[in-house]
């Protein structure tokens, strides 16, 4: 399911170079999100043959990925969540990687007042973004992303409405900053073995590998 407020004209690109041979689904008000709880893409649950949630996940990739943005570029992802997968395939509820009620619960963000409105101001920034009103749509991005900063799927739809280079550029600050804030981080941690977790934080510029070797030579 892909989450974008500018719907199919954007996201039909990305589901014919991937030739899905199953049903795919786009989300333009982020309505999965809000049900699950999950702040940035992309998340997954694992749903059993009873459809029963045992597992909810945020920042899952099937393997290392490397995006490019610009001038520069962000690696994401190891081999931990499609090892976890193979497991519980095979396993199915005897595996260590199911999570019981408590576990799940512990797992979603805390709901206080300050979600709550910037769920409501988001709303109302993707109602105002789909009826042309830029000037309300801002504002209400801007409402959502101070009242839940930790929240990328608001920080990213809001980046976009003002345009691509400017959302990459935010995107590739947030990361750099987040190098230096290890409080701060892209997707929370899975928990699974052999996460590489600081890889979701790893941005490199044009210039990156050149620093990293002036660097070296500096230490000899």
């Amino acid at each position: 399911m892909a989450q974008d407020s500018a719907g199919p004209p954007i996201v039909n690109k990305w589901f014919d170079r991937a030739s899905p041979t199953y049903r795919c689904v786009i989300d333009p008000t982020h309505e999965i999100s809000s049900m699950f709880g999950w702040v940035n893409v992309p998340s997954a649950a694992w749903i059993d043959e009873n459809g029963k949630i045992v597992r909810s996940n945020e920042g899952v990739y099937p393997a290392e990925t490397t995006i490019g943005f610009g001038l520069g570029k962000v690696r994401l992802g190891d081999d931990s969540f499609a090892e976890a997968i193979r497991d519980w395939i095979e396993r199915g509820a005897d595996s260590e990687h199911v999570l019981s009620s408590r576990e799940l619960a512990e797992r979603l963000k805390p709901v206080d007042d300050d979600r709550l409105l910037a769920e409501a101001a988001f709303k109302l920034a993707l109602h105002f973004e789909a009826v042309g009103d830029s000037e309300r749509a801002l504002k209400h991005f801007a409402a959502a992303q101070d009242l839940a900063p930790d929240n990328w799927n608001y920080q990213r739809q809001g980046w976009t409405h003002k345009g691509t280079a400017y959302a990459t550029f935010k995107i590739l600050k947030r990361t750099s900053d987040m190098r230096k804030n290890t409080d701060e981080t892209f997707y929370d941690p899975t928990g699974l073995p052999g996460e590489n977790f600081r890889r979701y934080t790893e941005p490199e510029w044009l210039w990156t590998p050149a620093v990293r070797r002036l660097k070296q030579l500096l230490r000899r």
